[in-house]
């Protein structure tokens, strides 16, 4: 008898805290009664690694890159090797650094890594008349040099798969992108530009 009453007391207990539990329940969502759906990975992305937005705004206000192109060319992809963000092709790298005067330019590092991804972009951009949007062809003067990849040496050899690849990752990043343009947009006011002083 005293199991039935103790589960008696437990479903009473139980039923004057339900419409409580309801109602706490229902405060969690946005008015309207719908929660919003979360951000997409790249804004998340973007908005939580401080120094990749920073670089991302810095190189589309100096070089006009746009960030999905940004994003698609870092390699490896970002996260996964902290070593090397940009793999250039001969010597690019000291190209860029006399051409920028970034002479303590490392590619290790997120701002240099993606400032230079934007300097060869817009050089090969200007040599090759190539549109904002081929990201196959930037992919492929990235890691072959504007001359090889005017002569074609790419066709055939499996670098021509990895330009599809990071090409239609680009597709993504523009989609997810247009859900969050503000991460992206060039601002010189931004909180975290501040600490850079220090």
């Amino acid at each position: 008898m005293t199991c039935c009453s103790n589960m008696e007391s437990v479903v009473r207990q139980s039923l004057r805290l339900l419409p409580f539990t309801l109602l706490s329940g229902c405060s969690m969502l946005p008015f309207g009664g719908t929660a919003e759906p979360p951000p997409p990975p790249t804004c998340e992305l973007v908005a939580d690694h401080g120094g990749l937005r920073l670089a991302l705004q810095d190189a589309r206000a100096n070089w006009g890159l746009p960030p999905e192109l940004g994003l698609a060319l870092l390699e490896p992809p970002l996260g996964r090797d902290k070593r090397r963000h940009v793999l250039p092709y001969g010597n690019a790298w000291d190209e860029y650094r006399i051409a920028t005067g970034n002479w303590s330019a490392e590619t290790s590092d997120l701002d240099d890594a993606v400032d230079f991804l934007g300097w060869n972009a817009a050089r090969n951009r200007e040599l090759l008349k190539l549109d904002w949007s081929q990201t196959q062809a930037f992919y492929l003067a990235y890691r072959l040099g504007p001359g090889a990849y005017n002569q074609g040496v790419y066709r055939g050899i499996w670098l021509e798969k990895e330009a599809e690849r990071v090409a239609a990752q680009a597709e993504i990043y523009t989609r997810e992108l247009q859900q969050c343009p503000d991460l992206v947009q060039p601002n010189r006011w931004e909180w975290q530009r501040l600490w850079r002083w220090f």
